[in-house]
This record gives C-alpha cells, structure tokens and sequence, in this order.
C-alpha cells in the first residue's frame, strides 16, 4: 500500500486522516471513506480493509475526533456532542479530505452511527453509507457499554472513567483481552492473526490517547438518539450486523434495517462486533459487492420516510 497520512482541520479539531493507493484514483469511481469505533484509531484499517483494496483501489481513512493523533480544541466539551455536531464536524473533515468528489463512507460502530448522521443530515457528495456494526442511540453492552455508562453518569465520574483506560492502554494483554470481550467466539477472534495486527496498528495511538478529551466525547454519545431520523435517509444504505454482537445488540441493527428506507441488511451468523476479524472473508467479499453496488446506485435516490 502506498499511503499518504495527514490531517484535516474542522472547527478547531484536528482529525487524523490516511489516503491511501492515490495513484490508482479513478475519475469514475466514488471516493470510499473508512470511519473508525472508538477507542481505536485512524491506523485500525490498514489491514481491516478487503484484500482487493490493499493495493489494487485507492481509499481513505479518517479519524474520529478525539481520538489520537487527532487533537480536540481547548473548550471541548460534552455539551456540543451531539448528532448536529457530529454532522458538521465529519461533514466538514470529509469536504476536506476529497473536496467535491462523489464519497462513499464506510464506519464500523460509531463510525456506523457517524455514517448514518451524515446520510440523514444530507452531507454533500455523499451517494451512499454502509453501517458496520453502527448504533441509532447511545447504549451498549460488554465493555464499552460500561465505560459509556460510567461516563453518563456525570462529571462527578470523568477521573474515575480516565482511570480506567489509563490502567489498559499500557498493557498488552488487558489490551487485547478487552478487544477480545467485543467478539462472540473469543477464541477464535484470539487466535486470528488479523486481531493482533488490529492491535498493533492503533498501539501507538492507544498508548497517546486524551483520555480527558475521551471522557467528554463519551459522556455526550451517551446522550445520542437518531432512530426517529433514520427515514430522513434517501441515498442507499447496507447495513452490517454480527448475528452475537455484544456492545450493539441486534435489537438496534433490527431499527436501523427497519427505518432507513430500502436499507440493504447482511448478518454475519456467529459473529460479535468485529465481523471484518471475526468473519473476514465473508466480511471483504460482502463489503466489495456492497460498495460496487454504491457505486453503480450514483445519484439514485430513494424515497424518504413519510
């Protein structure tokens, strides 16, 4: 992979952003936007894409703010988190990411929560989102369900909350355990190369992370509610789901199928959260007929909910 790391400026946050194989960018095709989860990282996709991407399409990655090396402004606060917000603030990162070209995003988790804001917010150049694992409002199980519900609680629980990604992201192995609570058969995911080398790519990052600036992103997704505005989406939309998905559970993706209009669903049986580790074969060649289909589907619309 030929990749080019740099960053992009939106109302004084600064996102980390990758472009990779850009000497293999076509006029006819979309530019396709990877988005991130949170406690991961901008560099979690350099071996989470399909193979065909690796090194034979140009794509992007981009950061959620935030999240290292991506910087926040001195006033950040968990009261500007919200959908409007977030909305602007992606919106924004990827008009300067691939200026005016038609754009493609692809997000696992909250990057999946970030896609669909950006779809029912009508973000330019935005012709089509697959939701990998994405939420319409903030609760979740396993882990990181705690974490957002201990920063929900209030200010009171910002040390408290810091504390506990301090004592993890030193160690290896809490690291990897952790990773490991967000898939359903753990042994597998373990014994998967691709879950080391997931862990390998955000290291560096994870080991940097503000987690002040962390506290105040999670107290304010824990405040996120989109699924009333899911039928306001009118360009075409996948929907990907792990069948055993630990932290965002099926009754969610049931919502988020059930309320974007003409939303396109692929479950991935036995799979938790991590389905591009957990099933990845499966993952990439669904993910490539996904966004071949985006890309044939240009300029369509589809009409929205009454």
């Amino acid at each position: 992979m030929n990749i080019r790391e740099g960053f992009v400026e939106v109302e004084g946050h600064r996102l980390a952003c990758l472009a990779v194989n850009e000497h293999l960018a076509r006029a006819d095709e979309p530019a396709v936007v990877f988005i991130h989860g949170v406690l991961a990282s901008v560099n979690c996709w350099r071996d989470a894409v399909p193979p065909s991407f690796r090194d034979g399409r140009a794509w992007y990655a981009l950061s959620l703010p935030a999240h290292h090396p991506s910087t926040v402004p001195e006033n950040f606060h968990a009261s500007q988190v919200d959908a409007p917000w977030f909305s602007r603030v992606m919106s924004g990162a990827l008009q300067a990411l691939v200026a005016d070209r038609p754009v493609i995003v692809v997000g696992h988790s909250t990057g999946g929560f970030c896609a669909l804001n950006l779809a029912i917010h009508q973000a330019p150049n935005l012709i089509g989102i697959v939701s990998v694992a994405g939420f319409h409002v903030g609760k979740w199980g396993s882990i990181e369900g705690l974490l957002l519900w201990l920063a929900g609680l209030g200010r009171w629980t910002k040390y408290l909350f810091m504390a506990n990604l301090l004592s993890a992201r030193n160690n290896a192995f809490v690291q990897r355990t952790f990773a490991s609570q967000l898939a359903h058969d753990r042994k597998a995911y373990l014994a998967n190369p691709l879950s080391q080398q997931f862990l390998d790519n955000i290291g560096p990052n994870t080991r940097a992370q503000d987690t002040a600036a962390l506290f105040e992103l999670f107290n304010g997704i824990s405040r996120l509610e989109i699924g009333h505005e899911l039928g306001r989406i009118t360009i075409p939309c996948y929907v990907f789901a792990g069948s055993h998905d630990p932290v965002v559970p099926a009754s969610q993706s049931l919502v988020i199928a059930g309320g974007v209009p003409g939303a396109k669903t692929v479950v991935f049986r036995g799979a938790g959260h991590m389905p591009f580790i957990e099933s990845a074969d499966t993952f990439s060649h669904a993910l490539e007929a996904a966004i071949d289909d985006l890309s044939c589907s240009r300029g369509k619309r589809v009409p929205a909910s009454p």
